[in-house]
């Protein structure tokens, strides 16, 4: 065939040739697929150079060979899925026909034409992450959405090396999971970490007698961990202890013995015990808790008393023993005897007429106790100082005047600090006639009989020294100077009573003309220094007045209370009134940058001759509340009123206290006080005590006639004259009430207990003096039924 007639043929319209390789829809006859290469090779070639105007009109229905048209367009579909986990960079491919990149699960498709097959391969996965594709491969028929991609995290197996083992040894993982190994070698844990978490490995539990270490036990996963070693070493190991022991059984056998203020407390031992605890039930059957208030490893307690004794009538008291296992049940509870546990304080080698306890004193903690013994040596004097140390007391010292003579009344007034360190000392029949303070005793005279002194010592350690010798800047012959001393509680303010001082002016001077009016002197201590600071008359001083026979100051000493009990004015509205005998009066004075005013007359609310008002003065410490007793008062009211009954003279000289409180300077009484026993001739109110607080206030009987002992006796017998009582009383919210009748334990008739009394400035002891008790016994405890020393005296402790 002619070339031309070839290329003709070979370039008509496939349709219109006959025995073509292509079909009736342009797509390859299955009969010439054999020859389809060849064909399609010399379609395209005549095609690129035939003349297209010719093949287009060839075509359209004329003669002649024409060239074939393109194939149509492909049909593309998508083809993926989900990707699900990643953590990271993915990288996906189809095949070799091109990758594609992912950051995030979720959705993804690519293109791939209809009929053509696919193969979804991972090409890059994430750093500790495998990614595996789910129905991957296929030929496209249509969209694709199944194909899947899951990718999870890689976890490692945690395990190394144990040697050394000689038992059974626990591994912990994380603080979670523990492995059981029991021989040397490999170990491994069953639970795998998340790679780039952190592992650790502890040992958990090790054989008794080895101890066992972890190595290379810490770090980040990022491939399986197998390089942690257990190294384990035998040890020498002590037996194992034995178990605890039981619970002890509550101890038996408790019992009591007393000392002054104190309780001993014994029991017999209790098996498996190694300590003891000892209970307090304040009142017993009443609603108060039960407390510990002691422990020890004997089977012993020594307990002093912190509260007044009456306070504690109805306690009961237990033990308990106790080991590691714990504390028995109480023991079978036991009460106290409080009447035993009274003290009983004598003179170291008592002597008959030595008026021991005619004054007492107590430091504000009540661990100090001074006490005055006038009489001794031809009324020479001594003051006896006792300590307690834990619940024991004892005599720290005797002190006696340098130079003292007889009938020097060293001893006749005391005066503590709150911290018991500093003692002032009257000795109001000293008869020298100096004047001033002396750091240094003077050379001793006699030529002012019985104008008086004051010695101030002071403590260091265990030892006094004496301080000062104080004389009257005026001193004159039987003034009686010292016959009452007071000190602020840092003990660096001094007030000395003089009730028989005889001037008549309200200065700093006074003159002889008003006989026994009396005066006050306050004295102050710079560093070791003492000078005086003030000399005080009453406003309305006169003959025979006795100002000064009882003074009080504050805490700060700033507030000053005077006792007048002979002073004669008819009422506070006519204080130069003298037609009252011995109605009495009472006088507060205030110091203001080292001045001192008078700032208070007080008088009964109704005045009477011979009350004698202003008999005893005490202040609290603040100076805000003022107890005054008035032994004179006659009424036979008793127990307590606001407003005072209406007076009369049924009781005579039976006594009454009244208290004020001060509010801006003002004065107004509170309650007037009569005993629960108002009798003839009591004297009630001769002396006073309070505590710091003002609240509890201690007013003697000390002619009270019952032979009760003990607290809260038989209050209507009358078979013991001058024996003595003691009441307590105690504000409560503004209200004042009667706490407890006390007398002696050893109630003897003419032992006017109560004839001083003192209270610590917490409240909680009292001292009660008794200067004509005539016990025979020494020092601390003694025998209560002697009687061989007549007036020796005896100071009893609450």
């Amino acid at each position: 065939m002619p070339r031309s007639a070839s290329l003709e043929s070979e370039t008509a319209c496939p349709q219109h040739r006959k025995g073509a390789w292509f079909g009736p829809h342009g797509l390859p006859h299955p009969e010439g697929l054999h020859g389809a290469l060849a064909g399609i090779r010399r379609w395209a070639a005549r095609w690129l150079v035939g003349v297209a105007a010719g093949v287009l009109a060839a075509c359209g229905g004329g003669g002649g060979d024409a060239v074939p048209a393109p194939p149509p367009a492909a049909v593309l579909h998508p083809v993926g899925g989900q990707v699900s986990g990643l953590a990271g960079v993915l990288v996906l491919a189809n095949g070799t026909r091109g990758e594609w990149t992912i950051t995030a699960s979720g959705s993804y498709a690519t293109q791939v034409a209809q009929g053509e097959s696919y193969n979804i391969v991972v090409r890059t996965q994430p750093t500790g992450q495998t990614c595996l594709v789910e129905n991957g491969t296929g030929v496209v028929a249509g969209p694709v959405t199944n194909v899947l991609v899951r990718c999870t995290t890689n976890t490692y197996a945690v395990g190394g090396t144990v040697v050394g083992l000689a038992g059974g040894l626990t591994l912990r993982l994380n603080g979670t999971a523990d492995l059981l190994v029991t021989i040397d070698g490999a170990f491994r844990f069953a639970l795998a970490v998340p790679h780039g978490s952190t592992y650790s490995v502890a040992v958990q539990v090790q054989p008794l007698d080895q101890f066992c270490e972890a190595n290379s036990a810490t770090g980040v996963a990022l491939a399986p961990v197998t390089q942690v070693r257990v190294t384990c070493r035998t040890i020498d190991v002590p037996p194992p202890p034995p178990p605890p022991p039981p619970v002890a059984a509550a101890p038996l056998g408790l019992g009591i013995t007393y000392g002054a203020k104190a309780l001993n407390f014994s029991w017999l031992p209790a098996t498996h015990a190694t300590s003891y605890t000892v209970h307090e039930d304040p009142d017993g059957a009443g609603p108060l808790a039960a407390a510990q208030i002691g422990t020890t490893a004997t089977t012993a307690l020594a307990y002093g008393v912190p509260v007044l004794l009456h306070q504690r009538l109805n306690a009961t008291y237990t033990v308990r023993a106790c080991n590691i296992s714990g504390c028995s049940a109480p023991s079978a509870p036991v009460a106290a005897d409080m009447v035993q546990a009274i003290g009983y304080f004598k003179a170291a080698s008592t002597a008959a007429e030595a008026r021991f306890g005619n004054r007492v004193a107590l430091s504000a903690n009540g661990t100090t106790l001074a006490v005055g013994a006038y009489g001794e040596a031809g009324n020479t004097g001594a003051v006896y100082v006792f300590t307690r140390t834990g619940s024991i007391w004892s005599q720290q010292a005797r002190i006696t005047a340098p130079g003292g003579e007889a009938n020097d009344y060293f001893g006749n007034a005391v005066a503590l600090s709150a911290d018991g360190n500093t003692l002032a000392i009257g000795a109001d029949g000293e008869s020298g006639d100096q004047t001033g303070t002396f750091a240094v005793m003077p050379p001793s005279n006699n030529l002012a009989s019985s104008s008086g002194a004051v010695y101030v010592y002071s403590r260091s350690g265990s030892t006094w020294s004496q301080q000062a010798f104080i004389k009257a800047s005026n001193t004159f012959a039987f003034d009686l100077f010292g016959a009452f001393v007071a000190l602020s509680a840092d003990g660096n303010t001094l007030a000395v009573g003089a009730y028989n001082e005889s001037g008549d002016l309200t200065g700093a001077h006074g003159n002889a003309a008003f006989a026994s009016s009396g005066a006050a002197y306050v004295f102050s201590r710079t560093g070791t220094s003492w000078a005086q600071q003030g000399y005080i008359k009453a406003a309305n001083a006169g003959a025979g007045d006795f100002f000064g026979i009882y003074l009080s100051l504050s805490g700060s000493g700033d507030t000053l209370a005077v006792g007048a009990f002979f002073e004669r004015s008819a009422s506070a509205a006519t204080p130069a009134d003298d037609s009252l005998q011995d109605a009495g009066a009472a006088y507060v004075f205030q110091r203001t940058a080292g001045v001192w005013a008078q700032q208070a007359y007080l008088k009964a609310p109704s005045p009477l001759a011979l009350d004698r008002f202003g008999v005893a003065v005490m202040l609290s410490g603040d100076g805000n509340t003022l107890a005054v007793g008035m032994d004179g008062d006659s009424s036979d009211h008793t127990g307590v009123y606001v407003v005072p009954p209406a007076s009369n003279s049924l009781a005579l000289n039976s006594g009454a206290v009244f208290v004020y409180t001060r509010a801006g300077g003002t004065w107004q009484p509170q309650a007037y006080l009569k005993a629960s026993n108002t009798r003839t001739p009591h004297r009630f109110g001769n002396n006073l005590a309070m505590s710091s607080d003002g609240n509890t206030l201690v007013v003697p009987s000390y002619r009270d006639n019952s032979a009760a002992t003990g607290f809260n006796g038989n209050q209507a017998d009358t078979t013991a004259a001058d024996a003595g009582a003691v009441l307590v009383f105690r504000r409560t919210a503004g209200t004042w009430a009667q706490q407890a009748y006390v007398k002696a334990p050893n109630t003897g008739s003419g032992d006017r207990f109560g004839g001083r009394v003192a209270l610590s400035g917490d409240g909680n002891t009292l001292a009660v003096g008794a200067s004509t008790e005539d016990g025979g016994s020494n020092g601390i405890g003694g025998n209560q039924a002697d009687e061989s020393r007549i007036n020796a005296g005896a100071v009893y402790l609450y």
